[in-house]
C-alpha cells in the first residue's frame, strides 16, 4: 500500500504527503477543516534523498529520522523506500 507520497511544484520536490500527516491534520482541525485543506496544511518536509546507485546499509540511518527515503536516478525521482522496505532488505 502507499502510505506517503511525493509532493512537486514544477520539478522541485516540496514535501510529501502521508497517512499520519493527513490523520494528524484531522484530528488538530476536524473533519469539516479538512475538506478545505490544501497539501501544504498536510504535507511533511522533504525526505532525505538518495541516489539510486545508494547501498542499502547507507539507507538505514536515515530511515530512523524520516518517515521514508526518495530515490532518484540523474536527479529525477524514481522512488520511495519507507522504514518497512527497509526492513526487508536487510533480512
Amino acid at each position: 500500500s502507499i502510505s506517503q507520497i511525493p509532493v512537486f511544484d514544477g520539478k522541485e520536490i516540496v514535501g510529501v504527503v502521508s497517512e499520519d500527516g493527513i490523520v494528524k491534520h484531522l484530528a488538530d482541525v476536524g473533519e469539516a477543516e479538512l475538506k478545505n485543506a490544501k497539501l501544504a496544511d498536510t504535507m511533511d518536509p522533504v525526505p532525505p534523498i538518495v541516489d539510486f546507485e545508494t547501498p542499502a546499509n547507507v539507507l538505514v540511518p536515515l530511515i530512523r529520522y524520516s518517515k521514508c527515503i526518495l530515490v532518484t536516478k540523474k536527479s529525477k525521482v524514481m522512488g520511495i523506500i519507507t522504514a518497512s522496505d527497509t526492513l526487508k532488505m536487510m533480512e
